[in-house]
């Protein structure tokens, strides 16, 4: 069969050919979702090796349980799996979200949700309170009163590097204890 009939088969076509083993399909089943599933993993993770080790990685499993797997709707299955192994990535560390990349997915995703966005500023309130005092001040006087580290260091009568390792410390502190928060919010939110 040609590339170009491949091309025009239905989703449900092309998973009964790679159930059968039959390397073309599974090819026009590549051809068709990788570039949008690193997209949708892109949009999570952030990360352009991470989403092209996710994507490799979701084809090769796809193709060794071919035999094994009972896939009703291509595009849900890819899509799920996709959306899952970027969460999975997400909370094993292997990838951190920055705070900017949670605000922009608040900003982008919960727009029109008022409520999830005051819960979400609370959450991220909590998590600053848990931090120590100092360590606290510091990162509020940098990202809420946005300050420079050199400004935050004259007030507060202490060292540019201190300063620099107090917000790192912070954020490393808050970026592990908002993982858990921000899968939930992309599990919530985030259109496939």
């Amino acid at each position: 069969m040609s590339r170009v009939d491949l091309q025009t088969m239905s989703d449900e076509q092309l998973t009964a050919g790679l159930r059968a083993g039959k390397i073309d399909y599974f090819e026009a089943i590549y051809v068709r979702y990788s570039s949008r599933l690193y997209s949708s993993a892109y949009n999570i993770l952030r990360n352009k090796e991470a989403c092209e080790d996710l994507i490799q990685d979701l084809f090769i499993d796809l193709w060794q349980k071919k035999e094994l797997l009972n896939i009703i709707k291509l595009k849900s299955y890819l899509y799920t799996s996709a959306r899952n192994n970027a969460l999975l990535v997400l909370r094993s560390g292997k990838v951190t979200l920055d705070l900017d990349v949670i605000k922009m997915l608040i900003d982008d995703y919960a727009t029109d949700d008022l409520l999830l966005q005051k819960e979400i500023t609370a959450n991220l309130q909590r998590k600053i309170k848990t931090l120590p005092a100092k360590c606290r001040e510091i990162f509020v006087l940098s990202r809420q009163e946005q300050l420079s580290h050199k400004e935050i260091a004259a007030l507060l009568n202490i060292s540019v590097k201190t300063v620099e390792n107090q917000i790192t410390t912070a954020l490393k502190r808050l970026k592990f204890l908002l993982v858990d928060f921000t899968i939930l919010l992309l599990l919530s939110h985030f259109l496939w």
